[in-house]
């Protein structure tokens, strides 16, 4: 998980606002400011407008970022401003114009410092972030930390104590401390506790009126808890079968290790040697073979059978051509045979349970290895042919702010801004003329996420940056569905800020910015909301980003964490939406989970990566796949498939009869069949049906000719039952659009 820090600047670098500039990279200053660059480890945000006045450092009035406190000298800087959902102090040393020095930033509980330059366009930084320079200010000749260095097990609580002496070398009495950890994972209380999850060096600052006094603490690598083994292994195994290993584990701080050390042993080589991470049957006989990882262990008891002798061929191969895309599950004819399976040709892949899938067109030559005995066969593989085309009906257009999620309901689409304080409300009755009748506004720099219940009387908004700092969620009568009516504010327990929610009968799902939890929130009483339940995930530092219901199952993404599932009543675990019962949790190789949906016996999973460093603004080139999560068994789920746009990232998606509707950023409206069984590169097989890159000129799109499609849902009724085939599709740049999505043949599943 990033830092407070570096997520108040690559925030400000996606929706920094002020008069005469646009969001996303500025343009030009307004008049009398000077465009500077924020310079800092990870910090990759476009130039921002400040000035010089006096002994003043200034932002412009209205923008994202509001300067409460400043002071400047010829040599020192000291201020303090405040952005949405956080409050930062800075403290540099001076050239000129060119500031460097520490940012510390407050953002809920989370106190982070790291170094940070300011220079003006153009410039060169001529002096360099240095914590000596700061040892010392007016009054104050030294913060001396106690104890000076610490080692610590992740997880392992520490107090610090800041010891404060004036210029006559006189200890203060009760200073006034300030305490800030720096590096990610790490945490430091009000009262200098600190506690830090991830190995490696971190700082410890005391900040006193302009003084610093540092620390350092080392911490050690965690231990692993315990493995788990993804792909099953077989009690039996006939003489030559290889079972290769699929296994993650999990550390003493409850997060993922991928890919650890292990050590793997057999009782008796002889009959299961071990190559690597492959169990490799060599004689009959009975085995034991552990894992074994730090204070994790996993025990296999396997027995060894010969093999039946004669030729091997392999069955389950289709007499006739397959579709890419289509799997295929093949076998040999020995029992308790695992053979090493290949494909000859490029384009196609047989995984380790035998389950052929093909990329592209052609014949291929599948071969089946068990111990000295091989066997052959080939299959046949054409086209999917399932390429469509997308029609735009219409476009609602928004040049005043950017637009975020929407929701859809009896014949209106409800959608949220970012830096508007709006949640604007379409007629799509006609959909190829979407009109806007209303805009409500309120305390909110960010409304992410709007619902509508099931019975379409209430609609619920999220809020976040408000100027009060109180946030939590708005409720909306529909009695007029043209111009919800503000009936409550919920702020008690949700103050930080909520991201998504979910609506499901009288209960709203939300999530929370500052616990990182899923508060649940009873709306029975939609004037009087009231929290009955909440469930987190136990790693501390975690961040919860969307949660999404089905069927009283709950899909939690927790970012950095991956994906947790909830019995919230339908998991027949014993949970309930006030008390959920955890099912399982899974985690795999790629970005931040982002938001998850179940189709069947599968979850889609997108991730949501900034992190991509380039000549662009921070935020601007986001990355990310859709993973697809085979929850046949949801206690034991197995990630099996990805759709990936090269060089763009997955957003929010939909899906319907088969067909996987995406909001893909930079990638435009995508629409992929997903009908049948999934494995492997869903966008190589041809899978795609269709896509539209949505994009408006000056007079129709806050951001003109750049496309950043943030999700897509299709027209519910009453009961979240799909009305018609229109879609609807908001883009951040340019607002609402309508479509549909021709299918030249249905996907066959």
């Amino acid at each position: 998980m990033r830092t407070a820090f570096l997520f108040v600047f690559l925030m400000l670098a996606a929706v920094f606002v002020a008069p005469g500039l646009q969001a996303q990279g500025a343009i030009e200053a307004p008049e009398g400011f000077t465009m500077y660059t924020i310079q800092g480890p990870g910090i990759n945000a476009p130039p921002m407008p400040f000035k010089i006045e006096g002994d003043k450092f200034l932002a412009p009035e209205g923008g994202m970022v509001t300067i409460t406190e400043s002071y400047l000298t010829e040599d020192r800087v000291d201020f303090k401003m405040q952005v949405p959902g956080a409050d930062v102090h800075y403290v540099g040393a001076r050239d000129g114009d060119v500031f460097a020095g520490f940012g510390f930033v407050r953002e809920g509980d989370q106190r982070d410092v790291a170094p940070v330059s300011f220079v003006p366009v153009g410039a060169t930084a001529t002096i360099q972030p240095d914590p000596s320079i700061f040892a010392a200010a007016p009054g104050i000749s030294r913060v001396e930390v106690v104890p000076g260095e610490a080692t610590l097990e992740p997880g392992q609580p520490r107090r610090f104590v800041a010891r404060v002496y004036d210029e006559a070398g006189n200890e203060i009495t009760d200073p006034d401390v300030e305490w800030f950890a720096g590096g990610s994972r790490t945490r430091i209380d009000t009262e200098g506790e600190v506690v830090s999850l991830e190995a490696g060096t971190k700082q410890i600052v005391a900040l006193v009126d302009g003084a610093i006094g540092m620390a350092e603490i080392t911490v050690l690598n965690p231990q692993i808890d315990s493995l788990t083994i993804f792909n099953d292994v077989p009690g039996e195994l006939a003489v030559g079968s290889q079972v290769p290993l699929e296994l993650d584990a999990m550390n003493s701080v409850n997060r993922w290790v991928l890919d650890p050390e292990v050590e793997i042993r057999s009782s008796a080589p002889d009959v299961v040697a071990i190559e690597g991470h492959t169990l490799v049957a060599r004689s009959p006989g009975r085995a034991t073979v552990t894992v074994q990882a730090d204070r994790a262990m996993a025990e296999y008891a396997l027995n060894v059978v010969p093999g039946a002798g004669g030729a091997l061929s392999i069955a389950g191969v289709p007499a006739g051509a397959v579709r890419t895309g289509d799997v295929v599950q093949l076998s040999l004819n020995e029992e308790h045979a695992h053979p090493v399976w290949s494909v000859s040709e490029p384009g196609a892949e047989v995984y380790a349970d035998g389950s052929f899938v093909a990329e592209r067109p052609g014949r291929y030559t599948i071969v089946a290895v068990l111990g000295d005995r091989v066997a052959t066969s080939s299959i046949e593989a054409e086209s999917r042919g399932v390429a469509g085309k997308i029609h735009i009906n219409g476009h609602g257009v928004n040049t005043e702010t950017h637009t975020a999620d929407l929701w859809p309901q009896n014949s209106y689409v409800y959608v949220g801004t970012h830096q508007a304080n709006q949640l604007r409300t379409y007629d799509v009755s006609d959909p190829s003329n979407p009109v806007l009748t209303d805009q409500q506004e309120f305390d909110a720099r960010v409304v992410n996420d709007v619902k509508v219940s099931e019975d379409g009387r209430w609609l619920v908004a999220t809020r976040e940056g408000a100027a009060n700092r109180r946030n939590g969620i708005l409720v909306f009568s529909l009695e007029n569905p043209a111009q919800p009516e503000l009936v409550s504010e919920y702020t008690e327990t949700l103050t930080s800020g909520v991201h998504n929610v979910f609506w499901v009968g009288e209960l709203v799902y939300a999530v929370n910015d500052g616990t990182g939890d899923m508060h649940i929130i009873d709306v029975s009483d939609p004037v009087n909301p009231k929290e009955v339940g909440r469930w987190g995930l136990e790693v501390e530092g975690r961040s919860l980003h969307d949660v999404w219901v089905q069927d009283g199952i709950a899909l939690l993404s927790y970012l950095r964490d991956g994906l947790v599932i909830l019995d919230v009543g339908g998991g027949g675990q014993g949970g309930t939406p006030a008390e959920p019962v955890q099912l399982s949790r899974i985690f795999y190789p790629g970005g931040p989970t982002h938001s998850a949906m179940r189709y069947g016996d599968y979850v889609f999973v997108g991730d949501e990566d900034f992190s991509l460093q380039g000549t662009v603004p921070a935020g601007s080139d986001p990355r990310g796949p859709v993973h697809v999560v085979d929850v046949t068994d949801i206690a034991d789920p197995k990630y099996v498939a990805r759709y990936e746009v090269p060089e763009a990232g997955a957003h929010n998606f939909w899906i319907d009869d088969g067909v996987l509707y995406i909001g893909y950023y930079q990638g435009g409206i995508r629409a992929v069949d997903v009908s049948g069984t999934l494995r492997g590169d869903l966008y190589a097989q041809g899978r795609e049906i269709a896509y539209f890159l949505p994009a408006a000129g000056p007079e129709d799109a806050k951001k003109p000719y750049e496309t950043r499609v943030w999700g897509v849902f299709p027209m519910f009724g009453d009961g979240w039952s799909v009305v018609g085939d229109m879609l609807y599709a908001t883009d951040y740049n340019s607002g609402l659009w309508t479509f549909t999505v021709e299918l030249p043949e249905k996907p066959i599943s």
